[in-house]
């Protein structure tokens, strides 16, 4: 059974769930475009947009009209209810920016 938390933001109180598997996987294959959401870029090291979206059922619009410091509480909510989930784009992330880094050093000149 997937667990639930009411958390209070502002005068308001939202529900955050706890993904399925299935819904982990589905919210990995809109993380491949190139959209980048203004969420995503103000807590680059938080879990996606798309996934609080999932997550709290709050769709991505309406988040965005929330400042970021009850989005920053909505995002740790999230995180704290999905740690595996929030561990794997760790993960993710690292993987991605070691692949760059191999990708843009120049290998060592030859003397």
């Amino acid at each position: 059974m997937q667990r639930n938390k009411k958390i209070p933001v502002g005068d308001k109180e939202i529900t955050v769930t706890e993904l399925s598997v299935t819904q982990i996987r589905n919210l990995l294959d809109p993380m491949e475009q190139t959209e980048v959401s203004i969420i995503d870029l103000l807590f680059p090291d938080g879990v996606p947009a798309v996934a609080v979206a999932e997550s709290t059922g709050i769709g991505i619009k309406q988040l965005e009209t929330y400042p970021p410091s009850e989005l920053k509480l909505i995002i740790e909510a999230v995180e704290n209810l999905n740690p595996f989930f929030a561990n794997m784009i760790t993960r993710l992330a690292k993987a991605g920016e070691q692949i760059i880094n191999e990708k843009t050093s120049t290998p060592p000149v030859a003397g």
